[in-house]
């Protein structure tokens, strides 16, 4: 393995990150994502991430950002219907600020439906930002069930082909795909990613009815194979890029759906299904895609292409580490640096009393990241 190569001292250049605050659990996953910092030229770019709510944005509190963050979420449609919202995003991108959107926020970039048809196609056009110049396929009784029926597993691998900068050239790259729009369209954006992969033929699902018992009715069809999975473009002064799939989510390979009764994310009483068994990748196994992203709209030197997460908790007397890629883990307890550790298991046994602040950074190559807990002894 590469050593851990940050110097120190080192210039320290912070990028601010907006993540809007939503119900999915994904938005954690990117929180775990953005706590990292990389080194390039003797400068330490770190993230620094926050979640912001509809508050934030009206009262104008997007100027204190570098880049905005709008991930697996449908509140932002809604929020939108209000101009001041609406006028405070563009505002912000447009004097500079970038803008990364996932899935739901990436519908939110695009200029809506081409032909909307049901209530909330309208809502979506409505509120689109229209920063990137693509129209939807995403349609509410095809490619949405995949989200309406996610019962809380849906780590789908849809193959994808990737292009661009942030990409190192092209490659080719599963990412988990949960209901997201095929892009079209597009004269001035540029697409940088193709789905080559029908969702509806890799996880079949099925509309169910009631016969004196629950039979499959008819399977949904979704069409997005060979549209645009992912974009850039500019709004202004400012840099936008959207993936209608998500590189946060890790993707479960060799696996099958399972259909049955039960609660939707949304604790709705439905037909639900989850996507079970086989091997679920790394949790970082594609962020860095998305941090290569945030430095390439604040026109950054990109960072590696390296998997890297760690979490920490405090169990049975002890402070551990989940290490994902790590060459070495530091643990902190109240500021101050309790032990260094180059191998796994990263934990360190200690009998805590009262209220502590524990905190772990994980190193590799050039790159950290790190996660801290306040936590009762």
């Amino acid at each position: 393995m590469p050593s851990v190569t940050f110097s120190s001292p080192a210039e320290e250049k912070e990028i601010k990150i907006a993540l809007y605050d939503s119900i999915s659990p994904s938005v954690k996953l990117l929180e775990y994502c953005f706590h990292y910092a990389w080194e390039e030229n003797g400068v330490i770019y770190k993230m620094d991430v926050s979640r912001v709510d509809y508050k934030d944005v009206i009262n104008g509190s997007l100027r204190n950002y570098d880049a905005l963050v709008i991930g697996a979420s449908g509140r932002q449609y809604f929020h939108a219907l209000n101009p001041k919202w609406k006028e405070e995003v563009k505002n912000f991108v447009a004097n500079g600020g970038g803008y990364l959107g996932i899935c739901g926020g990436a519908n939110m970039a695009s200029m809506g439906y081409e032909k909307p048809r049901y209530p909330l196609d309208f809502i979506i056009n409505k509120a689109a930002l229209g920063f990137i110049d693509a129209y939807l396929n995403d349609d509410q009784w095809e490619e949405w069930q995949y989200l309406w029926k996610d019962g809380g597993r849906s780590n789908i691998p849809i193959k994808q082909k990737l292009q661009g900068e942030i990409f190192d050239g092209t490659i080719t790259r599963y990412i988990t795909y949960a209901g997201g729009a095929g892009l079209y369209g597009m004269k001035k954006a540029k697409g940088i990613g193709i789905y080559l992969e029908e969702p509806s033929e890799v996880a079949p699902l099925h509309f169910w009815i009631w016969f004196g018992k629950w039979i499959p009715w008819k399977k949904i069809t979704t069409d997005i194979k060979e549209y645009y999975s992912a974009a850039e473009s500019t709004y202004g002064k400012g840099k936008v890029i959207v993936f209608s799939a998500h590189p946060e989510i890790p993707p479960r390979f060799n696996a099958s759906v399972k259909e049955y009764f039960g609660l939707s994310i949304y604790g709705i009483p439905r037909y639900v299904y989850e996507w079970i068994g086989g091997h679920r990748m790394n949790y970082s196994y594609n962020w860095w895609i998305l941090r290569r992203s945030i430095a390439y709209i604040k026109e950054l030197p990109l960072p590696s292409f390296d998997e890297l997460l760690v979490m920490v908790s405090y169990e049975n007397g002890s402070i551990k580490a989940y290490a994902e890629n790590a060459e070495k883990v530091e643990f902190y307890l109240d500021g101050k640096l309790m032990a260094t550790l180059n191998q796994p298991p990263y934990e360190i046994k200690i009998d805590l009393k009262g209220e502590h602040e524990v905190k772990a950074i994980a190193y590799h190559g050039n790159a950290m990241t790190w996660d801290e807990k306040i936590i009762e002894g």
